[in-house]
């Protein structure tokens, strides 16, 4: 089964429709962005956050001093970098036990060191589809990103057959996460693998 994350979560509304849906992972932003949290927020809303659930805390060029914090609150339990790829920063943070998912466009030619790969397209959040055929299977685990919506999610996944989903502005309304896109995006993503089957 394809696992899925719902991006850029802000408001109690947000957790509460993520909770019904039951994603594998939520991700709080902390880099600069219109869904950007401050860590005050962010442990609020892990607090309203099923534990079932893993939060994910993304960054742009963060250093070590940003993301330890929030690691030992554990406001955040999987850190996604943006950026350039900061090799000393994935082992440190690797050490620490902590899992490292690292963004990258598809056809860079890249030996990325963190444990999961992320292709996304050059403005994260912006709902652009990628190329899926660029796409370099041989970095395995991966997560797939970029333009994703309910509508496009399954043949997404049975076309490219990502470990992992991510999705922000496609689950949103007005710029605002809408509980009955975000069901039917995580709906359709657990699903679709069972087709590919039968």
């Amino acid at each position: 089964m394809t696992k899925v994350k719902i991006c850029g979560l802000k408001t109690i509304a947000d957790v509460q429709a993520v909770n019904d849906a039951q994603p594998e992972l939520a991700g709080f932003v902390f880099a600069q962005s219109k869904r950007q949290v401050t860590a005050t927020q962010a442990a609020n809303l892990r607090a309203q956050l099923d534990s079932n659930i893993d939060a994910v805390g993304v960054f742009v060029n963060p250093t070590l001093a940003e993301i330890k914090p929030l690691l030992s609150s554990h406001t955040i339990q999987l850190v996604q970098i943006h950026g350039q790829q900061n090799q000393q920063l994935v082992a440190q943070l690797r050490q620490l036990g902590t899992k490292v998912i690292q963004a990258i466009q598809p056809g860079e030619q890249l030996k990325v060191t963190a444990d999961y790969v992320m292709y996304d397209g050059r403005k994260p959040g912006s709902g652009t589809t990628i190329d899926w055929q660029t796409i370099d299977e041989e970095q395995r685990p991966f997560f797939l990103a970029g333009g994703l919506t309910p509508d496009n999610i399954e043949t997404a996944i049975t076309t490219v057959l990502p470990d992992f989903v991510d999705v922000s502005s496609g689950v949103e309304t007005d710029g605002h996460k809408d509980a009955m896109k975000i069901m039917k995006f995580t709906r359709r993503a657990h699903n679709a693998r069972n087709k590919i089957r039968n």
